[in-house]
């Protein structure tokens, strides 16, 4: 119904009733006769409403924003307007912004990082799985205007606690929440930050970090474990101690980024997003050549390096893989430390060792330095390569020996050992 006095919509206020009335275009202003302290005004493309508190301070009609429907939920904001007025009544001051308790705010934030390509997939899961899983259901009923550190220790903390949850776990889920009232204050969704300052070890005692470092004493230990693995298994973990490369940018290597005398990583395929480039080294070259062969013949043609049931292998095959071949406590990241460690040892260039793991460069360096760099790559990468044989690298894959330093006769039959 219009109030053709006033120009207002009058009508039931949910959904249903809000969207008809933005289609119909007729009236800016929206209101319902059981709610007189709200009023709604439609945006100017008529997509979206801001949700307004009428009310009276100091003999002066005061409108409050407090959201934006339908980010804001309607059904939800009504049954906590009571509380929400009684606060005022006491003196508190209103609440202010596009959510009204915390689970709205989850949905939000949900909803942010889904459609957000730059963060990675695996990081895009864990969200989910997280808010899912704990943050919705502990935080079910609390307002944002309650959201405190008191909180997050009472509703989330000590429950998980309870049930059993490592502290590395719960520290995670912190961190989640915390992202997500931080993106809402940032983005102007809510007024304030409620949980900055917030640390996890205000509320229980982290375990000490284990040590997960691979040092160059330790290659021995690793090359044996290699040899030890199943062919694809030590491919993967070759090439990221060749070049270190990380684990996922690794397993998505596709046989056309081999190209000539370059293994190109696409920029999709890059945690920078920014398209990277290696020299391949006469011995990456033997040992990338004689992985095809043997995938050719025991696998079949494939068009990526590490096939799985559907394309390339996922990223918890990956990290299973990794599992597979430690003999001390170290994550698959260590490998590219320890690429990184031995090549600065080795007195290389600190620009050349940066751009081998596509660390950021300035723009311009990167576009007039190019061809310098690249040469400077190549060199140091052999030299690394030639480092790593010297240590024992050679007994995982034999076919990475010079032809010349030994009698075809030999490497044929050093072939089989440590790879069939």
């Amino acid at each position: 119904m219009v109030n053709a006095a006033s120009g207002v919509e009058v009508g039931k206020l949910n959904d249903a009733a809000l969207r008809r009335w933005l289609r119909s275009g007729v009236t800016r202003d929206f209101r319902d006769p059981q709610f007189p302290e709200l009023r709604l005004r439609a945006t100017a493309d008529r997509s979206k409403a801001s949700v307004f508190l009428v009310i009276n301070e100091a003999d002066k009609t005061v409108w409050k924003k407090q959201g934006v429907w339908p980010s804001l939920c309607i059904k939800t904001f009504l049954a906590e307007l009571p509380v929400v007025l009684a606060k005022r009544s006491a003196g508190a001051e209103v609440l202010r912004g596009e959510f009204a308790s915390v689970t709205d705010l989850l949905s939000w934030f949900l909803l942010h990082v889904e459609a957000n390509c730059t963060l990675s997939m695996s990081w895009r899961a864990n969200c989910k799985s997280i808010v899912s899983k704990h943050l919705c259901g502990m935080f079910t009923g609390l307002s944002l205007a309650d959201l405190s550190f008191v909180a997050v220790d009472a509703r989330l903390v000590k429950p998980m606690l309870a049930e059993g949850y490592s502290a590395n776990y719960i520290k995670m889920a912190v961190k989640v929440l915390k992202r997500a009232v931080s993106a809402a204050a940032a983005l102007r969704v809510i007024e304030g930050n409620a949980l900055a300052g917030y640390r996890v070890e205000m509320s229980l005692k982290m375990p000490p970090a284990v040590g997960t470092q691979l040092r160059e004493s330790d290659l021995g230990p690793l090359f044996e474990a290699l040899r030890a693995a199943v062919r694809p298994v030590a491919m993967l973990f070759m090439l990221m101690l060749m070049f270190g490369t990380r684990i996922g940018e690794t397993r998505l290597a596709r046989w056309d980024h081999f190209a000539g005398d370059f293994w190109f990583i696409p920029a999709s395929n890059a945690k920078n997003r920014q398209e990277h480039r290696l020299p391949l080294t006469p011995t990456a070259k033997a040992l990338v050549q004689h992985y095809l062969q043997w995938q050719l013949k025991y696998v079949g043609k494939r068009s990526v390096l590490f096939p799985g049931d559907v394309g390339v292998i996922s990223i918890r095959t990956a990290q299973y893989w990794s599992e597979s071949i430690r003999f001390k406590a170290f994550t698959s990241h260590a490998l590219r430390k320890l690429c990184r460690t031995i090549i600065a040892d080795m007195g290389v260039d600190t620009m050349v060792g940066e751009r081998i793991l596509n660390h950021a460069l300035p723009v311009l360096l990167r576009t007039y330095v190019h061809s310098t760099l690249d040469k400077g790559m190549l060199s140091a990468l052999d030299e690394y390569h030639a480092h790593l044989i010297s240590l024992g690298f050679s007994e995982v894959a034999p076919e990475i020996i010079p032809r010349s330093s030994v009698g075809s006769q030999v490497v044929q039959t050093q072939l089989p050992s440590g790879w069939l």
